[in-house]
């Protein structure tokens, strides 16, 4: 499914520790960017009434093709090179902005808002899209992974992110030191779990669909978290899953969810 071009050397690792981010030229291989754009497809078409369209989907633990994806053994390297040989798969989620909706995604970081101790991962930010500023395209502050957790204040959205960090935290020139991800479909970004990021509505007439993967070092705790079925709109727990080498932390996971 990946790219024979993609690669992961200590130059990219380099600049992914001192910068917060790396994009990319190369990721998914254009036969697979097809057949997971099919997938995303069939997706929205099965979804549930009650499941609102730019909601997070949850998806490795519903669906086979992005399980495959997130266990494929050079991604898998790269996850490795940064947190070493034992891996635990904890998160994936579909982040769908059709055309002309979409709601804006203020500043914030993930990592504080998660039930969960250890070494994380980059999180992998995949495009299946084309992605440009008009569209949605997120941003993200170069070298700010080292701020430590900034302030936080309510958002004024009545849905999805409900906190946001304090604008006074945030640099003066904000317009000039965020770099945007605008990407072509197949490409794929990282990012720190402590990066500040936001993203705006989708503004043109084409699709932003966006898979972001999650790991964690064995030895870390997971805590208790529930998703919802977008198929049925139900809820079901959180499982992680052993994706390489053994757990350290006194647990059994599964290999495979399928």
């Amino acid at each position: 499914m990946i790219d024979s071009q993609f690669h992961y050397s200590e130059n990219e690792h380099a600049f992914y520790r001192d910068q917060g981010y790396y994009i990319f030229n190369r990721f998914l291989a254009p036969d697979a960017l097809g057949a997971c754009g099919r997938q995303i497809d069939a997706m929205l078409v099965r979804r549930h009434n009650n499941v609102p369209i730019d909601q997070m989907i949850s998806t490795h633990q519903q669906e086979a093709w992005v399980f495959r994806l997130a266990t494929e053994p050079l991604l898998l390297d790269m996850i490795e090179r940064q947190i070493g040989p034992d891996i635990l798969l904890w998160s994936s989620h579909l982040l769908c902005k059709p055309p002309r909706t979409g709601q804006l995604v203020p500043w914030h970081q993930d990592a504080p808002y998660w039930n969960i101790t250890g070494r994380f991962s980059a999180s992998a930010w995949i495009a299946f899209d084309d992605i440009t500023e008009k569209s949605g395209a997120m941003s993200v502050l170069p070298g700010w992974h080292c701020k430590g957790v900034l302030p936080i204040e309510p958002s004024p959205f009545d849905r999805g992110f409900t906190q946001q960090i304090v604008p006074s935290a945030l640099p003066t020139d904000l317009e000039h030191k965020q770099v945007q991800y605008v990407m072509r479909a197949g490409q794929m970004a990282i990012h720190h779990v402590m990066m500040p990021h936001n993203s705006p509505p989708n503004h043109s007439d084409h699709w932003r669909r966006v898979l972001v993967l999650r790991y964690i070092a064995a030895d870390g705790c997971v805590g208790p978290s529930t998703y919802q079925d977008y198929r049925t709109g139900s809820d079901f727990n959180r499982e992680v899953f052993l994706v390489r080498g053994i757990s350290r932390n006194g647990t059994k996971p599964r290999h495979s969810p399928f």
